[in-house]
């Protein structure tokens, strides 16, 4: 109770600040794990201050600019992620591969998703002072006493996946993300494109449409609204949207799968007027929810599921599935990891500010740019060849 009682409290505090809310069921860890690759003598010199000067140009920090990593010595990384679900292990691993290639070594530490595990192992870091840079994986309730660390400590950071607001609205951290809401519009419009090749010439008044939110993260609810609207503009007049909070719903629906089967089943039963489904939810663990429901409720050729994320629904293709859950936004591990690192290592150098680094994701009134990832909408039949073409582009050559 209390510890639920102090999150409700720091979402409360935080309703205007935006983060990406991820996670899984974990077990609070009283320190940070010390994972490393590789590691570094301790006779090596540790790397000297950045002593560059920073530019405003738009190909510092990427993989167009020519820079010999190996003029200096190794930089020491964290990979500081809120939770340990199948994205962190294959985000971490993705970190490792192109480590030897930008020259530095990676340390991981994990909050458990737990609050007050994530803040004190990330002090627990900061203190031991042999970090050069961080790479930030939070939810929002975390935001302010991760920022006050931060800054406090001067050590660079880039923020992955969720950025950060001020009370204004803008964008205060350098972000390797994803466009939210478009990235969740895209989603569905495959479906409402492609949904007579599963379902023939049915009609549209019949179909329907499951949302699955988590209301708090401002970035989560972008991509719903997108989702929505492609629905609406697909079909007009269709007033069979029926939207879900997994936040509303309580702490056992948080980011799991029960948080995604219970709202369609519950739905699908209380509508039988709906012949046809269509299931979007910000997360993908809601849609693997949503999935098995499919399956238990024997409606695979009646539902269509979609989403944002696909590394769960590559490992179900991988094992042969076959059901409802047809396609997903497809973000390469690489094509994160790869942006966010050399972010890193040019603010580490002194090439970039926060403030300089990116200006062509820069919004106007924003303080910080977001790194807006490459994506696409995959299928079985698509996603094993666009991963492998982003590989080619942004992972270790």
């Amino acid at each position: 109770m209390k510890k639920l009682l102090a999150f409700l409290l720091a979402l409360i505090m935080l309703i205007s600040l935006v983060g990406c809310a991820k996670g899984s069921e974990g077990k609070k860890a009283s320190a940070p794990p010390d994972e490393t690759a590789p590691s570094q003598t301790e006779e090596e010199t540790p790397p000297p201050a950045a002593t560059a000067e920073a530019v405003v140009s738009e190909i510092v920090g990427t993989i167009d600019e020519d820079v010999d990593h190996f003029a200096r010595p190794a930089y020491k990384f964290v990979y500081a992620h809120y939770d340990n679900n199948l994205l962190e292990q294959q985000m971490y691993d993705a970190f490792v591969d192109i480590a030897p290639v930008y020259n530095f070594e990676l340390t991981r530490m994990s909050g458990d998703t737990d609050d007050e595990t994530y803040v004190t192992n990330l002090q627990t870091l900061i203190d031991r002072g042999d970090v050069d840079g961080f790479i930030i994986e939070t939810t929002n309730s975390v935001q302010n006493a991760v920022l006050s660390l931060l800054e406090e400590s001067g050590i660079p950071y880039i923020n992955l996946f969720t950025e950060y607001y001020d009370a204004e609205g803008r964008v205060i951290t350098p972000t390797v993300g994803l466009p939210q809401y478009q990235s969740g519009y895209d989603s569905l419009k495959y479906l409402t494109d492609n949904y007579k090749e599963y379902w023939g010439d049915v009609d549209t008044n019949e179909i329907g449409l499951i949302t699955i939110d988590f209301s708090v993260s401002p970035a989560l609810n972008e991509r719903i609204i997108g989702i929505e609207d492609a629905f609406k503009e697909a079909f007009p007049g269709n007033e069979n949207i029926f939207y879900n909070d997994s936040f509303a719903a309580g702490q056992s629906a948080w980011f799991t799968l029960e948080g995604g089967y219970d709202p369609t089943a519950q739905t699908i039963g209380s509508h039988p007027e709906v012949k046809y489904w269509m299931v979007a939810s910000c997360l993908e663990n809601y849609s693997q929810g949503a999935a098995r429901a499919a399956d238990d409720l024997g409606r695979n050729d009646t539902m269509l599921i979609t989403t944002v994320g696909h590394p769960m629904l590559e490992q179900e293709w991988d094992n042969g599935y076959d059901g409802a859950w047809k396609c997903a936004i497809a973000i390469s591990n690489y094509a994160y990891a790869t942006p966010t690192v050399l972010g890193l290592i040019a603010l580490c150098d002194g090439r970039a500010t926060a403030e300089t680094l990116w200006p062509q994701f820069k919004g106007e009134s924003d303080e910080c740019a977001i790194w807006l990832a490459d994506y696409a909408v995959v299928t079985k039949d698509t996603y094993r060849d666009y991963l492998n073409s982003m590989d080619e582009k942004y992972g270790p050559k």
